[in-house]
């Protein structure tokens, strides 16, 4: 179920060469911890997860479910990483207080938790704050146009990421955001496989939302609503558009 990457085995490996095992220990546990937020809320609310990979300075839980998901549901599991983190912090703060651990490692501690939370909150695709982002623009624009506009905004803030002194000089988030532009290439080739995909289960499954919209474009469907298609002044369901789309 947990798979480490290669990258975190290159930081792993640069991390003991050095002397900072206890380094490790803490970012180790900390992505671990974040990923296991995702994971238990995904399947408690009955997602399918496929596997967890642990990258540098990171993780992602790969949930192997349909697109067309409750959009609060979705939410509660990008969120949930950083809940667990927070929870996971407390109970490190208990064990400083009753000196059960050292001051060095408390502040080692704050300083790898707080800098993880803030790196995986930029919106930047697949990072919690993307994702966040994205289901929020899926309830006020179609959802294609959502992922137009959360590759857009990917960029951008990755255009941010590398104007910042902190990390132009550190090994391990240079790896990270290498594998960050990796990611938004292949989220970008993939768009349209998504969007058919996203068609498919709404033409195979029996997916229905109470909100209803009118619609002249297929590419304008939104995520959170059921639509008809009007077409030559004529009004179409869009089970029975769909029925037509795919025969």
């Amino acid at each position: 179920m947990i798979k480490f990457h290669y990258t975190y085995i290159i930081m792993a490996i640069g991390f003991i060469l050095t002397g900072h095992f206890l380094n490790l220990i803490i970012i180790t546990t900390i992505i671990i911890i974040h990923e296991l937020g995702h994971y238990t809320t995904a399947k408690i609310l009955n997602f399918k997860v496929d596997k967890i990979i642990i990258y540098p300075f990171g993780g992602l839980t790969r949930i192997n479910d349909l697109v067309n998901k409750d959009i609060n549901e979705e939410i509660l599991i990008a969120t949930s990483g950083i809940i667990y983190q927070y929870v996971f912090y407390l109970l490190i703060l208990y064990l400083y207080k009753n000196s059960i651990i050292r001051e060095y490692t408390i502040n080692l501690y704050k300083t790898y938790n707080s800098g993880i939370i803030i790196f995986n909150l930029f919106p930047i695709y697949p990072l919690d704050g993307s994702k966040i982002l994205n289901l929020l623009l899926s309830k006020i624009f179609s959802y294609k146009l959502s992922n137009i506009l959360t590759i857009i905004i990917s960029l951008i803030s990755l255009m941010i990421l590398l104007v910042i002194d902190t990390f132009t000089n550190n090994y391990s988030y240079i790896i990270s955001i290498t594998i960050l532009v990796t990611y938004i290439i292949k989220f970008t080739k993939n768009l349209n496989h998504i969007y058919n995909k996203f068609l498919l289960e709404r033409h195979l499954y029996n997916i229905y939302f109470p909100k209803h919209k009118t619609i002249s474009n297929i590419n304008k469907m939104y995520k959170n609503k059921t639509h008809i298609i009007k077409i030559n002044n004529k009004y179409i369901s869009e089970k029975k558009y769909l029925k037509y789309y795919f025969k």
